[in-house]
């Protein structure tokens, strides 16, 4: 209730159990018409941002026309949250669509991120896409997927093409023989006496309907026993084509129902329409009865390709991670000045302007909920070279050339005969090797058991996303600079858990012996399988 009341500050009373589309209804002071709320989840779980996904909460009119969004719940780090929440300009962009995720005139807009937050902003928006139907499978009332014994009980497995939620059936040659539709995903906003039906059709390969029954309902049982049993209503179906079915009027055709469940049949009638229309702007029964693209062909090509959003700060990285490597090749980058420009160049672009730093937060939220690549050609290209290179080359071009946090360090390290430079002793040096890596393992524990925390403020890194960091990144931020103005390179040597595990992951002469952090790593993953299994 208090995340109505944050968009809904009039709302007196909220319903306990949602209705049928899953939205609850939301009573407001001295107005007899209730708003409508709905959740995004489960239907933006795939759509993953910078860790995972996010949840909004949608209010409805009572034509289903959005008119508030709010975020309810977030996997993602609290600043990227923080900033979509701030940002009036990106919610709004939802204000005024109905459901197919479509405006007055039946446009779906094209969404602007977020700035700064890109990948929670966009995850976000494919999330809120997809709670208003813009996939083709999002029901939530009938999730069920199509199984090979559902319309023939004796269909071999291997017969049975699944693509839910249309399954096509082929003969031992590879011939079409029938399509099956089940049609929950099309028409569930259509209802009868009580809730709506969900049909399976049967189509042959010319798009005539052969066959159809009730899948599941919600309707009264009673009356959708009779419409089950009456032959007739269902011949009023059979023979007709999805393309005549798109343009059908069951009232002008003069459908009456069945008697003795109306409201149910004429339900089922309404809906025949929709379903074909549906089906027809998805480019008909062609969608799911051609054969896919070859992988690497232009179709399947393009088909990516136009997936991939690139932005210039994409460019930007990318074109740095080039020239490094040019550098690198012409072996120029060990020239003072040279290499004092690059650091200052990198602390600019990659920190300040970008704001794509490798962190225990990225690798983890996604290695746990997945990589949103198209999103973020950038920071993939940094992480890919950051993950790849010490196994494969013996070195770390992250920690030593393309870290912003690293790159202050090495601009501001004091001269060893400097009044400033302190160095630590031995004992202290190896107590504080332990550090990295215990915060490495508290990290990975800490999201074991609750996945969803931000575990961004171990590290300093989140201050460089200047206009939303957390006071926490901050402090940290500035505190192991200040320390590094005296102990070179303190942070980057002992206390960096994402630059501890670069290293562990950096081939060395003695990468074939068994060592203390590799007992450390071997009894995290016994962690893991226990709480997995047992837990």
């Amino acid at each position: 209730m208090d995340a109505v009341l944050q968009l809904i500050t009039s709302a007196s009373s909220l319903d306990e159990k949602p209705n049928e589309n899953g939205m609850w209804a939301v009573q407001v002071r001295d107005d007899d018409q209730p708003r409508w709320v709905a959740r995004t989840m489960p239907n933006a779980a795939g759509s993953r941002g910078y860790r995972g996904p996010t949840e909004a909460l949608l209010v409805m009119d009572e034509n289903d026309v959005i008119t508030a969004v709010g975020v309810l719940h977030s996997h993602d780090t609290d600043e990227h949250v923080t900033a979509v929440e701030a940002d009036a300009k990106f919610l709004s962009q939802f204000v005024g669509l109905t459901w197919n995720a479509v405006d007055q005139k039946g446009n779906t807009p094209q969404v602007d991120g977020v700035s700064g937050a890109t990948l929670t902003s966009l995850a976000m928006a494919e999330g809120i896409f997809a709670r208003l139907g813009k996939s083709s499978s999002g029901s939530l009332l009938f999730d069920q997927p199509l199984q090979p014994d559902e319309f023939d009980a004796e269909l071999p497995p291997e017969d049975f093409e699944a693509a839910d939620p249309v399954a096509v059936v082929r003969d031992e040659t590879g011939t079409l023989q029938y399509v099956v539709i089940r049609s929950g995903p099309f028409s569930d906003d259509v209802i009868g006496y009580q809730g709506p039906t969900e049909l399976l059709i049967s189509v042959d390969p010319t798009g005539t309907v052969q066959e159809l029954r009730i899948r599941k309902s919600l309707d009264n049982e009673p009356y959708v026993d009779y419409v089950r049993d009456e032959a007739s209503f269902w011949n009023t179906f059979r023979g007709k084509t999805l393309g005549e079915l798109a343009h059908w009027d069951p009232v002008a055709d003069g459908v009456e129902g069945v008697s003795g469940a109306t409201m149910t049949s004429l339900a089922i009638a309404d809906s025949m329409p929709k379903i074909a229309k549906e089906i027809e702007s998805l480019g008909g029964l062609d969608r799911w009865t051609q054969p896919p693209p070859a992988p690497w062909s232009w179709e399947s090509i393009a088909g990516v390709v136009s997936k991939i959003r690139v932005t210039s700060r994409d460019v930007c990285v990318i074109g740095m991670l080039g020239l490094l490597w040019l550098l690198t090749a012409a072996g120029v980058m060990r020239r003072r000045r040279l290499r004092t420009a690059w650091l200052m160049l990198v602390v600019i672009t990659i920190g300040l302007w970008t704001g794509n730093l490798i962190s225990l937060s990225l690798i983890m939220g996604w290695a746990s909920s997945g990589v949103c690549w198209y999103l973020a050609v950038g920071l993939l290209a940094l992480l890919a070279t950051a993950l790849a290179m010490p196994p494969l080359t013996r070195g770390n071009p992250y920690c030593n050339h393309l870290c912003p946090h690293g790159a202050i360090q090495q601009l501001v390290r004091p001269p060893a005969k400097s009044r400033r430079h302190l160095s630590l002793s031995a004992s202290w040096s190896r107590r504080l090797s332990y550090l990295a890596p215990m915060t490495l393992a508290i990290a990975y524990l800490v999201l074991l058991w609750r996945p969803e925390s931000d575990v961004s403020g171990l590290e300093p890194f989140h201050a460089y996303l200047w206009p939303m960091a957390a006071v926490s990144s901050v402090v940290l931020c500035v505190a192991t600079l200040l320390v590094s103005l005296r102990v070179p390179m303190v942070y980057c040597r002992l206390g960096c858990p994402t630059g501890f595990l670069l290293g562990y992951l950096r081939r060395t002469s003695a990468s074939h012996r068994i060592g203390r952090f590799d007992i450390g790593l071997v009894l995290l993953l016994t962690i893991s399988l226990i709480k997995v299994w047992w837990l």
